[in-house]
């Protein structure tokens, strides 16, 4: 179900991309959906979560049904009160905010951004909605239909960019992304009621519901850093000229695919073990399944890192290339991934140390971390935007990023955790380059052969699966246990249903 989600995802990116392909009208679709998404990972997405769920899975036991069913409504409202005040305020600024975030833009462009902003102020309401009934969910080990939900959801934006596009334009595309947000959240109702949680008058101010404030208010600093960082890509894309927000939307989003399959459900899954070890004050075992992990995300993403790098544009045209989305358009996204690759390993390693410092009740430390790291992105993307265009800004990441991984990995060992990556990381790099290497030569000989698009298609699949098979032979003839452990990770997210985002 996961990994369903995760390509549907990617189906859904291309339906778009063949709709409104990589202009104008591209940028003002991605421009708009940037605030009410602000505005759901703020309040709705992880702080959230991982604030709501600890506390409402502690109130299991027949005799703390009610207590649970009051926090349930509680968060809900006052969530709720959140959500439809954010949204009326971003709707009624709309123009403010489209000038301040996009200035690059021209008027047509910014007023069909504002335009589509104020529709889409309603699925941060539906989503948050959701966000709340998937934690209980979640916390009554019920994991099918919040599974589902994000299947529902991207069903909901394909519909719309395929019926209603070509009448209504990107307003289309706002109304199918309604219709899948209140699928996401219709589809929890059952097991709800199955659940025997309903809606009340109540708000989250006494007892659990406060602890769930508490909880949840240190981890928003963070995230409106990062969400900070990611209006400042907008403004500088948006005076790079058209296309500019478009292409850095569609790389990121590339390249959130390996690292949400391969290091993202790895580092969720290492959390309970770094806490208990850290419970426990064992600080060798920390160290040494901290350095076990780095060793795993380097093993699982240093490759596709290199191979997105040398094999960029044949991916886009693969996965992209279609309807209004031209060679143009496979070209600009393609040099913008190829800079965000080179950061790759480092997102993947930051989601493992960032837990570390967590498992020991430590969130000054990163958040201060990965603010300083943001700024310097920041800096470094401005300064690299003159010279070249988007994808100095997607370097400026790249960048920053790797920066502060190096700076999480020496604060902890500073901190006296012995982190080793040993000799097997120099074993997993000469693996990679030739992953890379058969990459690149495979799709040279094949864009030198022409052939027609599913040929090519075809093609590119081949030898994407000829590098991978090489990497797991040469680091399986070396001795390295990573290959094992990622085989069994993507097994148990073949396997049973899990949570899924």
């Amino acid at each position: 179900m996961f990994l369903l989600s995760r390509l549907l995802g990617f189906v859904r990116q291309a339906v778009i991309n063949g709709q409104i392909g990589l202009g104008p009208e591209a940028d003002a679709w991605f421009a708009a959906f940037r605030i009410p998404d602000t505005l759901f990972t703020l309040f709705a997405g992880g702080a959230l979560i991982s604030a709501f769920i600890p506390v409402f899975a502690g109130l299991r036991g027949e005799d703390r049904a009610a207590d649970r069913r009051r926090l349930f409504s509680g968060v809900l409202n006052l969530l709720g009160m959140v959500m439809i005040g954010g949204s009326l305020l971003a709707a009624l600024f709309a123009p403010a905010l489209m000038s301040v975030m996009v200035p690059g833009f021209d008027p047509a462009t910014r007023d069909l951004a504002t335009e589509a902003t104020r529709y889409l102020m309603l699925s941060p309401l539906l989503l948050g909605i959701s966000a709340v009934f998937k934690g209980a969910l979640h916390a009554e080990r019920d994991f099918l239909l919040p599974a589902v939900g994000p299947l529902l959801y991207n069903a909901g934006v394909i519909a719309g960019a395929l019926l209603l596009v070509e009448p209504l334009g990107i307003i289309g595309l706002a109304w199918g992304t309604i219709a899948g947000a209140l699928l996401h959240l219709l589809i929890q109702v059952p097991g709800l009621r199955r659940a025997g949680l309903g809606w009340r008058p109540a708000l989250a101010v006494r007892g659990p519901g406060r602890r769930v404030v508490e909880l949840m208010l240190p981890r928003l600093g963070g995230f409106a850093v990062i969400q900070l960082s990611f209006f400042f890509i907008n403004y500088l894309a948006s005076l790079q000229g058209p296309s500019g927000v478009a292409a850095f939307a569609n790389a990121w989003m590339l390249l959130l695919f390996p690292l949400g399959i391969l290091a993202i459900p790895y580092a969720e899954a290492v959390l309970p073990e770094f806490s208990d070890l850290s419970a426990r004050g064992d600080r060798e075992g920390l160290a040494r399944a901290t350095s076990d992990s780095l060793s795993y995300v380097i093993f699982a993403t240093l490759p596709a890192g290199l191979v997105m790098i040398v094999t960029g544009e044949p991916l886009v045209r693969v996965l992209f290339e279609r309807g209004a989305f031209d060679a143009a358009a496979s070209a600009a996204t393609a040099v913008v991934l190829a800079a965000l690759a080179v950061g790759l390993v480092g997102h993947a390693a930051a989601e493992i140390l960032t837990r570390v410092y967590y498992s020991r009740q430590d969130t000054r430390r990163p958040v201060l971390i990965i603010s300083a790291s943001l700024l310097l992105h920041m800096l470094v993307s401005w300064a690299l935007s003159g010279p070249f265009a988007v994808a100095g800004i997607a370097l400026g990441v790249s960048i920053g990023i790797l920066v502060e991984v190096v700076v999480l990995y020496l604060w902890l060992r500073r901190l006296g955790l012995d982190i080793s990556l040993g000799t097997g990381t120099l074993r997993v790099f000469g693996a990679s380059l030739l992953a890379a290497a058969l990459a690149w030569l495979g799709s040279e000989l094949l864009g030198s052969v022409g052939p027609t698009p599913p040929i090519y298609a075809a093609g590119m699949l081949l030898v994407l699966g000829l590098a991978v098979g090489a990497y797991l032979g040469a680091t399986l003839a070396m001795g390295l246990e990573q290959p094992r452990t990622l085989l069994q990770m993507l097994r148990s997210r073949l396997g049973p249903v899990a949570p899924a985002g």
